[in-house]
């Protein structure tokens, strides 16, 4: 008799007039209620969403064989799934938490394909800063300072910046450039024409602009309005990613960025 029954639910269809985004709603719906309580039943659910228990028993087993449900031993009444557990934790992480979490299984390939540090900068309204980094196997490594804002002008993922904020109207700052070595750019002409070149080649470079004996290569990150959010960086020696970067170098930075892009997106 049971599997009867259970049968007839399964195949139950639903009301023409309901059309798909009822369906949808109802699901979200008994979604809602796996996360806000420990257990729930078919009959509760029915009653509280004004649907038919067929229609939602059919909706539980559906979110039970997609791990987002399970149902509680020895009862009727279902928990939260292993899946919907995970959706959530994933839903609980800060943006910071959410992009490095994404960017670093990508990161660490970069660093092992090309040997050289990888950074990983975040935009803090009109700030940069490294957040996370992975140090590459030269004998002597560069390692940048973690949580601290670097100079705009003479890095290139503060570069990224500047050259978006050109690409969206907003004005560079207007205070003057330090000049931290000879090669620092500190004329605004030529700053702005240097931007202009990084929005066009979509990547920067800052070789020995900040530190003598140090290049840097970076490529944005971008959000779903395609705004820069953060910054994927190689650096090393001069010796190592000289001041004119292979294109080889250059194409991987900019394709693991494009790949991070995506995974926030999607």
């Amino acid at each position: 008799m049971g599997r009867e029954l259970s049968t007839q639910i399964v195949v139950e269809s639903e009301p023409s007039n309901s059309g798909g985004v009822m369906a949808i709603q109802l699901a979200l719906e008994v979604l809602e209620s796996l996360a806000k309580h420990d257990s729930v039943g078919v009959t509760e659910l029915s009653r509280a969403r004004g649907s038919t228990k067929a229609r939602v028993y059919r909706h539980l087993r559906t979110l039970v064989d997609n791990g987002y449900a399970v149902q509680d031993l020895g009862s009727e009444r279902y928990s939260a799934g292993p899946r919907l557990v995970a959706l959530s934790r994933v839903a609980s992480l800060t943006p910071f938490e959410s992009v490095v979490r994404l960017a670093r299984p990508a990161m660490m390939r970069l660093r092992d394909d090309t040997g050289h540090s990888v950074n990983l900068s975040l935009v803090y309204g009109e700030t940069v800063a490294i957040v996370e980094t992975l140090q590459g196997n030269a004998l002597i490594g560069v390692v940048m300072r973690t949580h601290t804002s670097m100079p705009l002008h003479s890095t290139a993922a503060g570069k990224l910046l500047l050259a978006d904020w050109l690409a969206n109207g907003i004005a560079l700052p207007d205070r003057p450039y330090e000049r931290f070595t000879n090669h620092t750019i500190t004329d605004t002409v030529v700053l702005r024409r240097e931007l202009y070149k990084v929005q066009e080649q979509g990547w920067a470079g800052a070789p020995e602009e900040t530190v003598l004996g140090v290049n840097a290569v970076s490529a944005p990150i971008r959000d779903h309005h395609g705004d820069v959010i953060a910054m994927l960086s190689i650096m090393s020696s001069i010796q190592f990613i000289p001041r004119i970067a292979p294109r080889e170098l250059v194409d991987a930075i900019k394709c693991t960025a494009h790949e991070i892009s995506r995974a926030l997106i999607l």
